[in-house]
């Protein structure tokens, strides 16, 4: 069973338990009924959250802010995706199922002043309040209006949504330049080395001297850039970071202002490093996975792709592994295994697999650059006749690090290190070109008779989506 299946399978478990799943033993539907907030969303100016985490928002002229409630002047600019998500639940929040009344178990369920969170939101002269307790049985919440003591379950999310710090609802994108508005880069590294890429109506290009034979990738230059003017902070900063060793980074605007982006070059004891931007009195943190993706010496835009070919015009795949080898032509417009001249037990060839094989081969990518070192003996190779003429591409012996292999394709004339388990998946001789099992029938799975028409129209699209996925 391949592992597509078996996630949709493991989708639909959860989703079946779920659906099935025992709902508050107390429920009695229909006892007493939660009143519903008088606010729509666009209505309300202002939440105040107070409880394990305290925060309030407020509805500015430059968007909404968030304070902590003791220190009402300090505000910062919210993410107004969160808040949005907020108000809409909080305009639409529900509770249908009524657990009790009794006084004396608000704290269990937590929908105490104590305990609980308690959210206020106002607007137009209204005012909504509501405790929200901890997770219900039923993948809800508990909730409470604080004026009664009626507990209810709600399927709302907005428990989830509240309960955070002020830090955590700051907005987190750092502004920099727009993409498209980029016109070059200027990277100085905190060694000393340096570089510069240009773009010409979007098409990014190296602007400063590489070494001989150095293929430039326009799309990690793009990626680069994607990340510069997308920056996301981790956290804030309250004092001054260490800057004494950084990478600077100058993107150039196309009417020829620059603006400067430094991080620097020192981890923190939390794995973070600090960034900040030239204009922006707020210097923030940001994780060690985007502080990589900054880190680039020239050699982190170089092309590793191995191959240089046009799978449509391949007619002929020779490949040679431990001996054997496994031959393909095209005749027409289909394939054929040619060798060996019937396919092993346990395989069906299919023609259709040899265009996705090659697709797999065109985008084939190195580890890295050899600078020292030899091919070494052959030991697996792959021989395309493309347009009539040669292409091959040739996995050497094993480097002696990191368990990779040289690795040479006819790109260029270096010589490259890649992952021994790349070798491995090219030395499956006819199982590469194995017909695909057919996608499981959800449908005829157990269970889903039993579901309402449109719980089990939704979970077989889900399913169906993950198989293709």
């Amino acid at each position: 069973m391949n592992k597509p299946t078996i996630a949709a399978l493991a989708a639909f478990a959860v989703l079946l338990l779920a659906f099935f799943a025992t709902r508050e033993k107390e429920v009695s539907v229909g006892v007493q009924k939660f009143d519903p907030t008088p606010l729509s969303s666009s209505a309300i100016d202002a939440v105040t959250i107070t409880g394990a985490n305290a925060a309030k928002l407020e509805r500015g002229a430059n968007g909404w802010t968030v304070a902590d409630p003791s220190k009402p002047d300090a505000k910062f600019a919210a993410d107004e995706g969160q808040v949005t998500q907020t108000l809409t639940a909080l305009a639409e929040l529900k509770a249908p199922d009524f657990v009790n009344d009794q006084a004396d178990r608000h704290a269990e369920y937590e929908v105490t002043t104590e305990k609980g969170t308690s959210v206020v939101a106002t607007g137009g002269g209204k005012t909504f309040s509501v405790i929200l307790g901890k997770a219900s049985k039923s993948g809800g919440v508990y909730v409470r209006r604080p004026d009664a003591n009626a507990v209810f379950s709600s399927p709302s999310s907005l428990g989830s949504l509240v309960k955070k710090n002020v830090t955590a609802w700051r907005k987190k994108a750092i502004a920099t330049v727009p993409v498209a508005d980029v016109s070059q880069v200027d990277v100085l590294r905190a060694d000393g080395s340096g570089w510069s890429v240009k773009s010409a109506e979007g098409v990014w290009s190296l602007a400063s001297p590489a070494p001989a034979g150095f293929r430039f990738d326009p799309a990690a230059a793009q990626r680069l850039v994607g990340s510069l003017t997308a920056l996301t902070a981790k956290d804030f900063l309250s004092a001054e970071g260490d800057f004494s060793k950084a990478h600077v980074f100058t993107l150039t605007k196309k009417d020829g202002s620059p603006v400067k982006v430094t991080l620097s070059a020192t981890k923190r004891d939390d794995g973070s490093f600090a960034l900040k931007v030239d204009g922006d009195p707020q210097q923030y943190l940001v994780d060690s996975w985007l502080a990589e993706q900054l880190d680039k010496p020239l050699e982190g835009l170089r092309d590793l792709t191995l191959l240089a070919f046009d799978p449509s015009k391949v007619t002929k795949v020779t490949l040679t592994a431990a001996g054997k080898k496994t031959i393909v032509t095209k005749e027409g417009e289909a394939w054929k295994l040619v060798e060996p001249k019937a396919a092993p037990a346990g395989v069906e060839f299919d023609g259709a697999q040899v265009p996705v094989q090659l697709g797999r081969l065109k985008t084939l990518r190195a580890a890295k650059l050899v600078e020292k070192g030899a091919l070494g003996a052959p030991s697996t190779t792959i021989e395309l006749v493309h347009d009539g003429k040669p292409v091959k591409l040739v996995f050497g012996a094993d480097t002696g690090s990191n368990s990779e292999v040289f690795v040479k394709g006819n790109a260029d004339e270096l010589v490259y290190a890649i992952a021994g388990a790349e070798k491995q998946a090219w030395s499956d001789g006819p199982k590469l070109f194995n017909k695909p099992p057919p996608p499981p029938d959800f449908g005829q799975m157990q269970g889903l008779e039993q579901l309402p028409p449109e719980i089990r129209r939704q979970l077989l699209e889900q399913l169906r989506n993950q198989q293709r996925n």
